[in-house]
């Protein structure tokens, strides 16, 4: 028992920082999350004071022109022209687009900044991807994919206390600068790693792998991946991307957002040896084993019912240690899947999902939080429920109370 847990230890905060390049690419998501989360707490609260319509167009941007589109494109463009070059071409979109986004001001129209900046972003992902699936280990993926997740959450951490003081002493033009510049650097220092790759020729990028095909029959075959993934992008937009919103609408300060959202770190750092655990154990392709999974949404549908009953700033901080959990478990067995394949083609058809399912929560849920909070508790609840039942636990228990269920109807008839 006690060499287990020391196994179990040892694989997740040891065994990942063996590797010099995860170890750099570890500081770039601190690095350039820290950035980027400032920026878009200061936004979206900034989005949600203008009304229902606003923080619709700003998530329905994000989620069809960017993820959708944008993400793969940048993707695709990584295969096709030398990576010095597609390393400038990023590295220049994010100053131009920077540079833009500072000119433009905090009275551009809402889509116009929230496409510059996202732009930005995108390209940054695209860089942390490319280098994520292409450095991972075949053995301990998920546990380093942890720890890429946890430079990227103590990111989220620094960078939601300072939009919520940026919000609260008016700083958005020091807020936007400070969060292009560190985007930038974060940027730089996995470029510069992935062009060290490609030039020993450890990298060989190629939009299909070797063996692989376009066609509609690979697409199929990651059919499991890809309903999971869309489910992913959903459940961000209810617990993560709208919570801002739903916070402010409860009255809660700028300042009060930016330390609930960063309560979420230790959490995420307590739970990684298990979660790693489990997602090494179901990390295989077609997601035979999803233990990790089915966690993942039981946690999360335990985090939204208490909601039911009391709507409470202070219950953020309850539930997000069910969503923070579940979303952990459920997110790192399911990137660590992707990152395994080594193929830009499924990188790119991630994004594709998970922007379909931020797109699909977005005209849903936007709608229901401005109509009744209630409702939109509910949505969240169904839309972890549902996907639970989709999983092989979910349908064996659907097997074994359903089946006896219908033949009394049967007989009864």
């Amino acid at each position: 028992m006690r060499s287990t847990i020391c196994n179990i230890l040892h694989a997740a905060f040891i065994a990942p920082f063996t590797s010099l390049s995860l170890c750099i690419v570890y500081l770039g998501a601190f690095v350039s999350m820290t950035g980027i989360t400032a920026v878009q707490l200061f936004m979206v609260f900034d989005f949600a004071s203008l009304g229902m319509w606003a923080v619709m167009e700003h998530f329905v941007v994000r989620s069809l022109f960017v993820s959708m589109m944008i993400m793969p494109l940048w993707l695709w463009v990584s295969t096709v022209m030398p990576f010095k070059n597609y390393a400038y071409l990023v590295l220049g979109a994010q100053v131009v687009t920077g540079a833009m986004l500072f000119l433009v001001g905090q009275d551009a129209p809402v889509w116009m900044s929230t496409l510059l900046f996202s732009i930005s972003v995108s390209s940054y992902w695209t860089i942390f991807h490319l280098m994520m699936s292409f450095s991972v280990s075949d053995d301990n993926s998920a546990n380093e994919v942890c720890m890429a997740d946890a430079g990227v959450t103590a990111g989220v951490l620094l960078g939601s206390i300072l939009g919520g003081l940026a919000l609260t002493y008016g700083l958005g033009v020091q807020t936007f600068i400070l969060g292009t510049v560190m985007m930038f650097i974060g940027t730089l220092i996995v470029s510069v790693l992935i062009y060290q790759k490609v030039q020993k020729g450890e990298f060989a990028l190629r939009f299909l792998s070797e063996g692989e095909e376009l066609s509609w029959r690979n697409v199929k075959g990651q059919s499991k991946n890809i309903y999971s993934t869309a489910y992913e992008g959903a459940f961000q937009v209810v617990a993560d991307f709208l919570a801002p919103v739903w916070l402010k609408l409860m009255s809660v300060s700028a300042l009060g957002v930016g330390i609930l959202s960063a309560a979420k770190i230790g959490l995420k750092l307590l739970v990684s040896p298990i979660v790693g655990h489990f997602a090494n154990q179901g990390s295989d392709a077609n997601a035979s084993h999803s233990h990790d999974l089915e966690i993942g949404l039981a946690l999360k549908c335990a985090g939204w019912l208490p909601w039911l009953f009391m709507q409470n700033p202070m219950l953020y901080a309850f539930s997000s240690l069910f969503w923070t959990g579940g979303q952990h478990f459920f997110n790192i067995g399911l990137a660590s899947r992707w990152y395994k394949q080594r193929s830009v083609f499924k990188l790119a058809l991630r994004e594709f999902s998970l922007g379909l399912g931020r797109l699909m929560a977005t005209l849903v849920a936007v709608p229901l939080l401005y109509w009744s909070m209630h409702s939109y508790i509910v949505f969240s609840i169904l839309l972890s429920t549902l996907m639970l039942f989709t999983t092989s636990f979910g349908k064996s228990i659907a097997t074994q109370h359903m089946s006896p269920l219908l033949m009394r109807l049967r007989r009864a008839a």
